[in-house]
């Protein structure tokens, strides 16, 4: 989708594009110009603005500018921050319609093309009642995971019941294979969300799963138009998307990358998650899996810090799953599945507010009893919980945490989504791309998660 976009020839005439939910508006602005667009509820819109001769190179994915959006009530205020289109001279400010109502934005930036722009959108009411927005903490019930839904934005509680998905590198050229996987889960088995898992190099080159060492400097907007694709299509259908930023060991430890964990690859790629990524709703992020083998307080602290304010109060949850398995000695993660959440594990899941960052711990379903399950919202108690290990069927060589039959997810989806707390699932026996194979009975899954969403 963005390839598309960045290979249009730019004129003065303005066009309006409608692509995959989004709303582009395509065209030159200048700093006199006022521009006013109309987009659907939980839908963005985006603004192309040309800048020639204003960088080169990769400093042209560096440029510097934001917008500050007020909604016609004073209160409500979102920014976004610019991005570069990948194509020509053409910078994005974006814009998520997070409330119905009047906004206007404000633009700033050190390049005078960019800068002093004034935009509105009027947000118009949606024309699926199903799709979703944003998330948020609900003051009467913060450990419930939350989305914006209905004509006014109002925050109802959702548990994510999530399915594996492919890996993004397996799809991003095939948007319409996407979107039957999700055709398949959501409306045959009953899922109400994906998971994304290892995005990892492919943030960057989005066919690859190389090494971060080797990972080109500026991210790919394949896989961020692919991203924001699947993101909508969840949206659309009352779901959501949860991603995990990177992988395991050497391959997700983005310390690895270039000027390392807080260098200037790092820097960008979280800016260009804000901006692109932030205006578009139903979806969170975890910082990876098996965090604590690869990851210490400050690289997480600081990846947290980095990545949430700068989101710009679109709100997504970010956080990371956690196990106190003794490093480097092989030992299984027992205490999450004792229902023993020891400190460290506390602190890495409390470096954000309670209204940022949810909680995750890993557990082993099979091994996991109700207690257990209890005692982790009880140990974090401002903010969700997601059991963020999978819970698969499986031939491997851990069958006593997997899944022991197709009947087995019955019981173990109502143990955790009528708790509130969130959990992915998946079947592996003949796909290889990460994703899920479909259950013999799906039917009886669907009418399982159908009571619970009752």
């Amino acid at each position: 989708m963005n390839r598309r976009i960045a290979a249009l020839t730019l004129s003065m005439t303005w066009r309006i594009c409608l692509l995959a939910g989004t709303i582009v508006v395509c065209g030159r602005l200048s700093a006199s110009t006022q521009l006013s667009e109309a987009v659907e509820l939980y839908r963005w819109v985006d603004f192309p603005i040309e800048a020639p001769g204003a960088a080169d190179g990769i400093a042209r994915w560096d440029m510097e500018g934001s917008c500050v959006w007020t909604h016609e009530n004073g209160v409500a205020r979102r920014t976004s921050l610019l991005w570069y289109s990948g194509s020509g001279d053409t910078y994005v400010y974006r814009f998520g319609g997070s409330l119905p109502g009047r906004w206007r934005g404000v633009t700033r930036s050190p390049v005078a093309a960019l800068d002093g722009l004034e935009l509105a959108v009027e947000v118009t009411p949606s024309s699926n009642p199903r799709r979703i927005g944003w998330s948020g903490q609900r003051s009467d019930e913060p450990t419930a995971w939350a989305h914006q839904k209905g004509p006014d934005g109002e925050l109802v509680k959702c548990t994510p019941i999530l399915i594996m998905m492919p890996d993004v590198h397996r799809w991003h050229d095939d948007p319409a294979g996407m979107r039957a996987f999700v055709a398949e889960f959501n409306d045959h088995h009953g899922f109400n969300g994906g998971h994304i898992s290892t995005i990892g190099h492919s943030w960057f080159e989005t066919g690859s799963t190389g090494s971060l060492r080797t990972a080109p400097a500026t991210p790919d907007v394949r896989t961020f138009a692919a991203l924001e694709a699947a993101a909508s299509e969840w949206s659309q259908r009352g779901g959501w998307l949860h991603l995990w930023m990177w992988g395991k060991g050497a391959g997700g430890d983005f310390a690895n990358l270039p000027g390392g964990y807080n260098g200037a690859a790092s820097r960008r790629l979280n800016r260009y998650i804000a901006g692109r990524l932030g205006p578009v709703p139903g979806w969170s992020m975890g910082i990876g899996w098996d965090v604590e083998f690869w990851a210490d307080e400050t690289k997480l602290k600081w990846w947290l810090d980095d990545l949430v304010p700068q989101l710009g109060g679109w709100h997504h949850w970010i956080g990371l799953r956690y196990s106190d398995s003794n490093i480097g000695k092989g030992h299984d993660p027992e205490p999450a599945n004792k229902g023993e959440y020891l400190a460290r594990g506390s602190a890495w899941n409390t470096l954000r507010s309670g209204r940022e960052q949810y909680a995750g711990w890993e557990h082993w379903s099979t091994m996991t009893s109700d207690s257990a399950i209890d005692a982790g919202l009880a140990a974090v108690p401002d903010r969700p919980m997601m059991s963020e290990d999978r819970f698969r069927q499986r031939q491997s060589n851990w069958p006593q945490k997997d899944l022991r039959s197709d009947d087995a997810i019955l019981k173990e989806i109502p143990r955790w989504a009528t708790r509130g707390v969130a959990a992915i699932y998946g079947r592996l026996f003949d796909r290889t791309d990460g994703g899920s194979d479909a259950w013999p009975n799906k039917v009886a899954i669907k009418a399982v998660i159908d009571r619970i969403e009752e």
